[in-house]
């Protein structure tokens, strides 16, 4: 779906003639998608601290054991964000593709797809702290 995305905003600024996008992501990727893991990690932890009162007054810590595999694996695909970001922004700004339209295209739809695949890790993120926080064990009394 991410690839979709960028895809699509390539498609849509080259009918519009502009580069917006590709400039702004080009400027400010590295920096948005830390400050995106940087949020994704404190909310974790209020995440994790729910989860702790949980186990404590209910048991069954393995209950949550894919939760926090999840929570890892999540946090890697943002690390993992960071440095293809790096890597296609380096390739995309040579000279040697600048003559290769189609190339340039390429790079700058995966750019665009990781900055979508991050803010899809957030909304996952988000909507994880949501579900956990109105969570609670119903006590049978």
């Amino acid at each position: 779906m991410s690839i979709g995305i960028g895809f699509l905003a390539q498609i849509l600024q080259s009918s519009l003639e502009t580069n917006y996008l590709n400039n702004f992501l080009s400027q400010n990727l590295i920096t948005i998608l830390i400050a995106l893991l940087a949020i994704n990690s404190a909310t974790l932890g209020i995440v994790l601290t729910k989860i702790r009162d949980l186990v404590e007054r209910h048991g069954n810590a393995q209950c949550f054991n894919s939760t926090k595999k999840q929570m890892i694996l999540s946090i890697k695909e943002q690390i993992v964000l960071i440095v293809f970001s790096v890597i296609f922004l380096t390739v995309v700004s040579s000279r040697l593709i600048s003559g290769h339209e189609n190339l340039k295209m390429l790079f700058n739809t995966t750019v665009i797809a990781i900055f979508a695949y991050a803010l899809f890790v957030l909304y996952d993120t988000a909507k994880g702290v949501l579900i956990i926080i109105d969570f609670d064990i119903k006590e049978n009394g």
